[in-house]
């Protein structure tokens, strides 16, 4: 069940906890259609480590660490 957790007049958030869901609905106008968005967690893992190190880059901020992006390839097994 979606349980909103923000709710502005461009941006709504909700969640559905049972199934690990995050939402986000923007909206420019009342007229406009929604832009609707949705992200299993680990996606929104992903969003939050990202929307982080934009804030530290806007503080300027100095990392203990490198950041550095990680692609994983799932080969399959015979």
């Amino acid at each position: 069940m979606w349980k909103q957790m923000l709710l502005t007049e461009q941006l709504e958030i909700q969640m559905d906890e049972s199934n690990q869901l995050f939402e986000v609905k923007l909206r420019r106008t009342e007229q406009e259609e929604t832009a609707i968005v949705q992200l299993n967690h680990a996606e929104l893992i992903q969003i939050l480590h990202t929307l982080l190190e934009i804030n530290r880059s806007f503080r300027g901020d100095i990392s203990y660490f490198q950041s550095v992006q990680v692609q994983v390839k799932l080969s399959s097994i015979s």
